[in-house]
């Protein structure tokens, strides 16, 4: 168990688990709806016609959302080569010998490590583990056996980590599972009610989903009468772990820190303001991203690597430098 642990690979059944819940959930929640929840609680047909409309809009997103948070990949790239490093200056007939502008890392690697001592106090660290230099806010996760650039956190419902590249997308996954869960657990409870209930619920333990997967398969109720027991458990789940990673993301995200630095108490000092540091997450016009993941046409404001604005307050833990985990 100690070894699990250490290795990282006791996320790995969460990971398969959630991802197989979300293969299920997401058709099997828009057949329900769109073939019983909208006809019985909708009369009007074009009422029907948006309403479908919207789900279709919010189930889109939120899957396109949840493949990008693992398809885009968070890490620190390794590689020998260092293209941040600016060049300080150039000659017609270069000299004979060049003198290494950061004397203590030339030996290290074989790479120079670039704002080695920065005057805004974010240093570039070693990783012991990746064997390699990573930049400022840039961690090891065990679990993905990685140097994440800005680590967040790692997230077993989607079982990968949260980091520069997809915060985003995450943040956005967890708005939409915010507004399905609440909304689609809340019409799914009162068709039961209203229906499954009164016409044909044998006795409360109908209720229980491993008791209604059983009746389905021996022929007794409706495939959807058993989709519309499970969802009823898990929609309301979805909504509240997506109403508290959204807005405890969206604060870190205005005050320009991670999950990880306010966890590990990292004196992080932003002098940004709040659009700049939303922006630094989502791009410009960030808020179109809660219609449409618009990586492609509104670029990060940051790289990863160098932060503007930003600062550590050394004087508020001695112990920051050569902390690499």
């Amino acid at each position: 168990m100690k070894k699990k642990k250490e290795d990282g690979s006791s996320a790995l059944p969460a990971k398969y688990f959630y991802r197989g819940l979300m293969l299920f959930q997401f058709p099997s929640q828009m057949y329900v709806v769109l073939y019983y929840i909208i006809p019985y609680f909708f009369v009007d047909e074009w009422t029907r016609y948006y309403f479908g409309v919207l789900c279709w809009f919010l189930g889109i997103n939120g899957i396109a959302n949840w493949l990008c948070v693992m398809l885009y990949d968070p890490s620190f790239p390794v590689s020998r080569d260092k293209p941040s490093i600016p060049v300080q200056k150039t000659w017609d007939n270069p000299p004979d010998r060049f003198n290494p502008l950061i004397q203590e890392s030339v030996q290290q690697n074989g790479c120079a490590v670039y704002d080695m001592s920065g005057k805004d106090g974010l240093l570039w660290q070693y990783c012991n583990k990746c064997q390699i230099h990573i930049p400022p806010r840039a961690h090891h996760c065990k679990f993905c056996k990685r140097c994440i650039l800005k680590r967040d956190h790692h997230c077993v419902k989607v079982g990968n980590c949260i980091g520069f590249n997809n915060q985003r997308y995450f943040i956005m996954l967890t708005f939409y599972a915010m507004i399905v869960g609440c909304l689609g657990g809340f019409l799914t409870f009162m068709y039961l009610k209203d229906v499954y209930w009164v016409k044909e619920a044998k006795s409360w333990t109908d209720l229980i989903p491993p008791v209604a997967i059983f009746r389905t398969i021996f022929g007794n109720t409706n495939l959807h009468n058993c989709f519309l027991v499970i969802h009823v458990y898990i929609e309301p789940l979805f909504g509240l772990f997506g109403m508290f990673y959204f807005t405890t993301q969206m604060s870190l995200v205005m005050e320009g820190k991670t999950m990880y630095e306010v966890t590990k108490k990292r004196p992080v000092i932003s002098s940004n303001t709040i659009n700049r540091n939303i922006k630094s997450v989502f791009g410009d016009f960030w808020a179109l991203n809660f219609f449409f993941p618009m990586t492609i046409i509104f670029k990060q404001r940051d790289d990863g690597i160098h932060w503007k604005g930003l600062k550590y307050d050394h004087n508020a833990n001695k112990k920051l430098e050569g902390d690499i985990v």
